[in-house]
This record gives C-alpha cells, sequence and structure tokens, in this order.
C-alpha cells in the first residue's frame, strides 16, 4: 500500500545521495576543485571564458546535460518499463555520476582539450560536475511528464542552440571526436 511506496521512495532518495557523495568523493580524490579557481562563484556561466568554462553552478553544457536526462529517461523506460520512476530516477543519478567521474579524468580531459575548434576545457569544478548531475534530473523528470515528441523536440532545439550560441553541443562534438 501506501507504506511500501512511501518506503521505496525513501530507500530509492537515500540510493541517489549516496551515488552523489561517491561522486564527490571521487571528484576530490581526482583533486577537483569545490569551486572555480578563479574564485568567482556564479549561477549562470554564459560566456566560454578559458578560466571558467565548466566551472559555474550552470553554463552552455548544462542544457546538454538536460538532454542527456531525456534520453536517459527514454532509454530506462524502454529497457524496464515495470520499474517505479524513483527506481529509473535512481539509475539516472547513477548514469550521470559515471559520466561525470569518467569525464574529469586525466585520460578524458586531455581528450576533450586538445579537440580542434573546441573551447578550452580542464576539467569540472565540483559545484559544475554537482550541477550537471541536477541538470540531468531535470530532464529525465522533464520527459516523465512531457509527450515524446515534446521531448525530442526540446531536445533538438536544446542542442541547436548550443550549436548555434557556442559552436559545440552532441552532433558537432560527436563529429569532432570521430574525426580525432
Amino acid at each position: 500500500g501506501d507504506r511500501s511506496i512511501f518506503q521505496s521512495l525513501g530507500v530509492s532518495v537515500f540510493a541517489g545521495a549516496a551515488v552523489f557523495a561517491g561522486l564527490v568523493l571521487w571528484l576530490r580524490i581526482l583533486g577537483r576543485p569545490w569551486i572555480c579557481p578563479c574564485g568567482i562563484v556564479e549561477i549562470w556561466q554564459g560566456e566560454l571564458t578559458q578560466a571558467q568554462n565548466s566551472q559555474q553552478f550552470s553554463d552552455w553544457y548544462s542544457a546538454l546535460h538536460v538532454i542527456f536526462g531525456m534520453a536517459l529517461y527514454g532509454f530506462v523506460t524502454v529497457m524496464a518499463p515495470r520499474w517505479p520512476l524513483a527506481k529509473r530516477a535512481v539509475l539516472a543519478v547513477l548514469s550521470s555520476a559515471a559520466w561525470e567521474a569518467m569525464e574529469n579524468t586525466p585520460l578524458l580531459i586531455a581528450t576533450f582539450s586538445h579537440s580542434p575548434d573546441a573551447p578550452d576545457y580542464f576539467g569540472d569544478s565540483i559545484l559544475n560536475a554537482s550541477g550537471d548531475t541536477l541538470f540531468v534530473l531535470a530532464g529525465f523528470f522533464m520527459a516523465a511528464r512531457l509527450p515524446v515528441w515534446v521531448t525530442v523536440v526540446m531536445a533538438v532545439a536544446l542542442d541547436l542552440t548550443i550549436e548555434l550560441a557556442i559552436g559545440d553541443g552532441f552532433v558537432l562534438g560527436t563529429l569532432r571526436l570521430i574525426s580525432g
């Protein structure tokens, strides 16, 4: 009944928080700073500046994390349609944390920072990686509530906006990685 739903939700919230705490610990082990080394803390970083790329709570790449969350919702719903939403959300947090953990390893930082025509990248601050994970969850829950066609239109519009604004995005980034 209602009690088991709340117990399941509680377990899911605890699991998601534990995954998030593990991510923060991993990023500290990797030596990632809590905030931008420049000492500035902003909610939104709209300019591509070498000192602040991927250092503030949100930036142009936050929209890519929203798209990732939307895609995760679709993928997990197809793969595990009977799972409750809370359990699927934990998997979204786990997926985001796994990406953030890998993205901030020296190997991937070097891969992204040496890509021609890509904005400078030196890894994320913990503030930015935390924001990225929250944006994944936002995209996940948006996709859970919106019709599929609206979700797809939003994802395409967000990627196009990013590509036009900063010359990067899922399509352009993927093409850069494939071309070497």
